[in-house]
């Protein structure tokens, strides 16, 4: 498989800058979610550049991660204007979307097409619940390393909202949930027997965030839990949980151990 050069690279950033402006420039009351989605894609490339140079990858892998990270939500941006909305139960699958879209754009015509194939899948499947066990194993590699890069993302965006007390005027960073409410216990024991919860599992704001810490639990790489350490995710977040209900110190206890073992039993890049 030949990874993506510089040129490539390049040619990946200037499609996706017309693409997303192209979208922003007709937003009109959207514009703001929209210019949030292009940042955050931004944020995930670098995050995938992290995690490949940090995990030894070469260069041209490393290209090929950030290209990946430019392209994983572009299926946000018709999703967001056909339908208003970034819940795909209420809308569509924006992974199935990106990859239609991308597909469509002949963008990757000239990448290798083994590679072409990965990338796609990639796009595909990174915000699905569970990877599907039917994807090639060398495709394996870039799904899990997207998920984890998105992930560390959604940390950011959700962190800077409640730090920054902006939930009440972005509710949809929270999925809309309700600020207040316990945790529900069905969803905490799923998460102590390390599963994999639903959305549809959610009743509340503290749901969604004991969600998110979850994913520790399945990251892709030992890198992205050191991020996960280096950066304090799971003690920022605790210091805005009901860390007096017992369950919930539980949760977070088993999860601050996974962070802090910084994945010595994760699968190798």
């Amino acid at each position: 498989m030949n990874f993506m050069n510089s040129t490539q690279l390049q040619a990946v950033r200037r499609h996706f800058i017309e693409y997303a402006n192209g979208y922003i420039a007709e937003a009109g009351d959207m514009k703001h979610m929209m210019e949030m989605k292009r940042e955050h894609c931004a944020f995930v490339a670098r995050n995938c550049r992290e995690l490949a140079e940090t995990s030894g990858w070469s260069d041209e892998e490393a290209n090929t991660a950030e290209a990946l990270g430019i392209l994983h939500d572009v299926g946000r941006f018709p999703q967001l204007e056909e339908y208003g909305t970034f819940v795909d139960a209420k809308s569509i699958n924006h992974g199935e979307r990106g990859w239609q879209a991308i597909r469509e754009s002949g963008l990757l015509d000239e990448v290798d097409p083994a590679l072409r194939n990965a990338i796609l899948d990639g796009v595909r499947h990174h915000n699905a619940r569970i990877i599907p066990e039917s994807l090639p194993p060398a495709h394996l590699r870039w799904v899990r390393l997207i998920r984890d890069a998105d992930r560390l993302d959604i940390y950011r965006i959700v962190l800077d909202a409640i730090e920054n007390d902006q939930l009440d005027e972005h509710p949809e960073i929270g999925l809309s949930l309700a600020r207040e409410g316990d945790p529900c216990p069905e969803l905490i024991e799923k998460i102590l027997q390390r599963g994999a919860p639903s959305y549809s599992d959610l009743k509340c704001f503290n749901d969604f965030v004991l969600l998110i810490l979850s994913w520790a639990n399945h990251m892709g790489y030992p890198a992205t839990l050191r991020l996960m350490r280096d950066r304090n995710i799971i003690d920022r977040f605790a210091a805005h949980l009901p860390t007096e209900v017992p369950a919930v110190g539980n949760v977070l206890s088993s999860l601050r151990a996974c962070v802090m073992d910084a994945g010595s039993e994760q699968p190798d890049a």
